[in-house]
Formats: structure tokens, sequence, C-alpha cells
């Protein structure tokens, strides 16, 4: 049940907002947005007090009981993300920058959050294809803004390179 692509609003670019694409891999009774429960909310409906403390330090939850059988194989190949190319055409995201965030994800930048609204996200960026789940959240903050301060040509060209052997293997290096 439920629509087969999900969007989601994020950040942009000197702190406006979008709605980004995706392929839905949850139930949909699960998925959050404008208007839908929070993932907190979700967890204690479904009786899972126990993922919240996982969510609020990781904003991921290892082995998610929202995601259905079929999200699971199109998360691991990040077929998930291809609607984001829509949001890359309409000038959202760019193809390679730091990754979209939630505005309340945003204070959790703290200093850097300037730094990081400098720049449009992108629909693939270095922290997915330096460790993706492997990573702390404070660990993927650090390479966003890694990548806001060194970026180079030749950098987005080995990140471009690194996505396409993630999305093959299914694992970042």
């Amino acid at each position: 049940k439920g629509p087969v692509f999900y969007k989601h609003e994020r950040v942009t670019r000197f702190g406006g907002s979008f709605n980004v694409y995706k392929l839905r891999s949850m139930y949909w009774k699960y998925s959050t947005g404008r208007g839908r429960k929070t993932e907190i909310e979700i967890f204690k409906q479904m009786g899972r007090e126990d993922l919240i403390e996982e969510w609020q330090k990781n904003q991921k939850v290892a082995n998610d009981p929202r995601i259905m059988p079929i999200g699971r194989f199109i998360r691991k190949t990040s077929l998930d993300e291809l609607p984001q190319l829509w949001n890359a055409l309409k000038g959202d995201l760019s193809l390679i920058g730091p990754r979209a965030i939630t505005q309340s994800e945003l204070e959790r930048y703290a200093e850097g959050s300037s730094l990081f609204l400098s720049i449009k996200p992108g629909i693939t960026g270095l922290w997915q294809v330096s460790g993706r789940n492997n990573l702390t959240y404070e660990e993927r903050i650090k390479l966003d803004l890694y990548y806001v301060q060194h970026w180079s040509f030749l950098l987005d060209i080995k990140i471009l390179y690194k996505t396409i052997v993630v999305m093959i293997t299914g694992k970042g290096q």
C-alpha cells in the first residue's frame, strides 16, 4: 500500500528547503515526512522504544523493522536514490556534494552548519562512499564538512567512481 515514490523535506544551500524524492523502501504506515509521525513516535507505536536511542544517535537503525523486504534490496544497491536525479535536473541537488539533511539534523553540524549550507547538497558524496552505514553520525558530519572545505574536480571524479563501485557491491570503503 501507498505510493511508490516518497518525498521528504530537506535543507538546501543558504538554508532553503526542498523535497527530496526516493523510491519508498518502508511500509507506508511507518513513513515519516510532512504531516506524518516522527521516527520516535513510530517506534513507540510499534512498541520498539529500544530503537529510539539508536535513532537519536545515528539517524539510522540497523535492521530497521520499518523497511520492506524489497526495500532492503533497493537500499543496499542505492536504487532508492535514483529518483533524486529528478531533484538534480530541477536544480535542487548537485550530482555530488554533502548529503541532503533535515532541518533538525542541521543542529548537529554546530559551528559547521554555515559551512555546510554554503553549497548545494548532492545525490552522492564522500560519506556514502567511505563506509555508508558503518560510520557514526559524527563521522558522516566530518566527511560532509571535509568535502565542502576540500572540494576539487578530482575529488568529485573519485567520489563518482566509488559511487558506482558502492552501487554494485553495496559496500562503501
